[in-house]
Parts: structure tokens; sequence; C-alpha cells
């Protein structure tokens, strides 16, 4: 039997989210249906149909008359997603706990290695998807598709981080400050206190306060 091909608006989303997430596009660029067109050789119909997804998801803004643009993520907007993430994947925590292996733990304290790693070196981008995969690797054991499907369209908020803008040591003290917390995050789950973990997740990992940074 010969296997699916996947729908043409799928290979132009991931073409477009690539190039935001990469930095090509940045927060108010606008994204013309027309050259990625021509960069794909594809028609208008699934060009069309992937910027509305994209819009759905979180990545681009659809404005009358102006088209789509890369959507910006200002303190208000920061604070926002603070707010509904901090409960999402507290709960998806919450779930987990009960459920995590020791090969599963394991795994949790290699990537936080990994980020103190990352921040020592200047690797500011590479910590980034390590703090992904952390909290990606206990979200994925909590058996909850639906909640899984909420934080996947909320972390899409989360493409462009700008560290340049902050001093170098200055971002390595926030990145430190954040991976003491994924550190305290994996005691809990050693722990068993699938409570405490929900609770801490939700009031002081997704604090507010950390806003401005964007940083999980």
């Amino acid at each position: 039997m010969l296997a699916l091909q996947r729908p043409l608006k799928e290979h132009v989303y991931e073409y477009i989210a690539a190039r935001i997430e990469s930095g090509e596009l940045s927060a108010g660029d606008r994204v013309s249906e027309q050259a990625i067109c021509d960069a794909m050789g594809v028609s208008r119909t699934p060009v069309r149909e992937a910027l509305i997804q994209l819009a759905s998801d979180g990545y681009l803004d659809n404005q009358p008359r102006r088209g789509f643009r890369v959507r910006g993520f200002d303190r208000q907007n920061a604070i926002e997603v603070f707010q509904i993430m901090g409960p999402l994947d507290g709960e998806a925590a919450h779930l987990a706990c009960p459920l995590l292996s020791e090969s599963d733990l394991a795994q949790l304290r290699f990537h936080v290695g990994s980020m103190d790693l990352a921040i020592e070196s200047g690797l500011i981008t590479k910590y980034d998807d390590i703090q992904r995969e952390f909290h990606h690797a206990y979200a994925q054991r909590c058996g909850n598709e639906r909640l899984l499907k909420l934080i996947d369209q909320m972390e899409h908020n989360f493409i462009k981080r700008d560290y340049g803008a902050v001093e170098q040591e200055t971002a390595r003290e926030l990145l430190r400050k954040a991976n003491a917390e994924h550190r305290r995050i994996l005691e809990l789950f050693e722990a068993k206190d699938a409570c405490g973990v929900r609770d801490y997740i939700r009031d002081i990992h997704w604090s507010t306060e950390n806003a401005p940074f964007t940083v999980w």
C-alpha cells in the first residue's frame, strides 16, 4: 500500500514556521504570500491555508488590509501567556509525577546538567532547545492529549526570544536562576510530590515576574 502524501499546506506551514523560529522573520515582519509561492513553487491556496493556520496557532497576526505579520511579544502578552501556561504546565506535571519511571527521571537529570553546560558555555540558543526538551519529557507522560495540545498551542508564543538585548552575564544569571528552578522541579518529581511540583511550576516557575524574559 502506498503511503499517503502529506497535504501541501503542512509543508508550507513548516517552511514558514522554520523561518520564524530561526529569526529569519522577526516580530512585525510582513509574510508575503507571493514570495512564499515563488520560493516553494506552489499555488496561493495552500499558502493561504497555512498562513491562516499559523495565525490561529499564534505565529502570525492577520491584519485587515495589511496581510499577515509575525506576531510580536510585549510584556503584557508575556504576562497573559504566563498566567495560562502556569496552570497548564503545572497540571501536566501533576498528572505525570506518579507515572515517571527511573529512566524518565534520568532523562530529566541529563537535561538539567546539559542546561548548566550550555549556560556556562554561552550557548543560549542551545539552552533554549534543552529547556523545551526538559518540559516536554514530563509533559508527554501526563496521559492527557487535550492538555498537551493546549500546551503546544501556547508554546508558539515563545518562538522569538531576544536575549541580545540583555548583557551576556545578566542573561547567564537569568538562565542560572531558571535552571535552579528546573533542578527543584526535578527534586519534587524524585520525591513523588505531585501536588508540590504542580504548585511550584504554577506559582514559582511560571511567576509573572519572569514574564519579560520568556524563559521556561
